[in-house]
């Protein structure tokens, strides 16, 4: 089960992925004071892997545990050739003590992706394409402008 919830008490926007051996429909309430618990005694901490932590002792509470914390921060740009996504993750994970912080980019390519499924397109098109839309999030890397 994976819930997206807001914490507007911690301002944060939390992903919270609970992994069962049985099936269940419906947490109840004793489920849902646990999960209520672990949440509320999260601390923000930029410092650290993952973006969260818990004091000692508060990262399980009933039969759930904390495995792992994800902080994920994104930016997307579109324009009518192309779709760019940029995404700052920072995780780590209890179990095996590892944590990473990498930056995963997503890049579609909307025109030049239709010209060559209609076939409308040649090797050098396609070469030049490429390089005008690489050169477009050039400029909005160095100039910073979200509208293009």
């Amino acid at each position: 089960m994976v819930a997206d919830m807001l914490c507007v008490h911690k301002n944060l926007d939390l992903r919270l992925a609970l992994c069962s051996k049985s099936t269940f429909s419906a947490l109840s309430d004793d489920e849902m004071n646990s999960i209520r618990i672990l949440i509320n005694s999260a601390i923000p901490d930029p410092e650290v892997k993952g973006g969260l932590r818990w004091p000692m002792g508060k990262s399980y509470s009933g039969d759930y545990t904390i495995v792992g914390v994800w902080h994920n921060e994104f930016k997307s740009y579109k324009s009518p050739s192309l779709k760019l996504k940029v995404r700052n993750v920072d995780r780590f994970i209890f179990k095996t003590g590892t944590g990473e912080a990498t930056i995963e980019i997503n890049l579609k390519l909307r025109r030049l992706v239709s010209e060559i499924q209609d076939g409308e397109i040649d090797t050098d098109s396609i070469y030049n394409g490429f390089k005008d839309n690489l050169r477009l999030i050039w400029t909005i890397s160095c100039h910073g402008s979200h509208n293009f």
